[in-house]
């Protein structure tokens, strides 16, 4: 319930060499995340914050927040901007990224682990859950000619992403398969697989018009 931050600065001032990462929801940041970047802040605290806006209350059931424009009557509302409000709390090193474009964010943080100082990295995209997500939903597909078995794709942790029961004849590693009925098509697997054995949407597309 945002006590990530607090956690992350007390290990740094107790004098843990390693860089630490504090990771929290937006409403999460809104409920307690607040006075702890205002310490991280203050102190200069080596702490690098992630902050995951998927504009609502993913964790305890769709509530509005803060962030949403909307109260839990759903009556409208001011609608508070993470970056401006990180800024405002003397977080200079910000940026707000797209929560699926993984060379993006790889890239921001790679290039802020070598400054020092807090820095605050915003990670923002809908919740693949909400009704309106829902109908964008395009389950990807595995090319299994292509794929080995390397289990980089399995590493996301995406429960649409499973071992197939078959078998990479080369190094005897089960095959990735995509559960469709789970698959928002997100495309973080397509991304990250080194073989381009996942289809991204404008393939699955293309490849629905030939089959067709």
């Amino acid at each position: 319930m945002g006590a990530s931050i607090g956690v992350a600065h007390g290990a740094a001032v107790a004098g843990d060499s390693e860089r630490h990462f504090a990771v929290l929801g937006d409403s999460t940041f809104f409920h307690t995340g607040i006075p702890a970047l205002i310490n991280v802040a203050y102190n200069r605290s080596n702490v690098i914050t992630i902050i995951m806006d998927n504009r609502i209350t993913g964790m305890t059931g769709h509530q509005e927040n803060p962030g949403t424009g909307r109260t839990l009557q759903q009556k409208e509302t001011v609608q508070i901007e993470l970056e401006p409000l990180v800024r405002a709390l003397g977080i200079q090193r910000v940026a707000t990224v797209d929560a699926l474009d993984v060379e993006s964010i790889e890239k921001t943080l790679k290039s802020w682990l070598k400054e020092d100082g807090p820095g605050v990295l915003i990670t923002e995209h809908a919740c693949a859950l909400l009704p309106e997500e829902r109908n964008t939903w395009m389950p990807l597909k595995v090319i299994e000619d292509k794929c080995n078995g390397c289990t980089i794709c399995f590493r996301i942790g995406c429960p649409a992403i499973l071992k197939s029961e078959k078998l990479d004849p080369k190094y005897n590693r089960p095959l990735a398969e995509i559960d469709p009925s789970m698959c928002t098509g997100c495309e973080i697997c397509a991304q990250v697989c080194p073989r381009d054995a996942i289809l991204f949407r404008e393939q699955m597309r293309a490849l629905e018009e030939t089959e067709a």
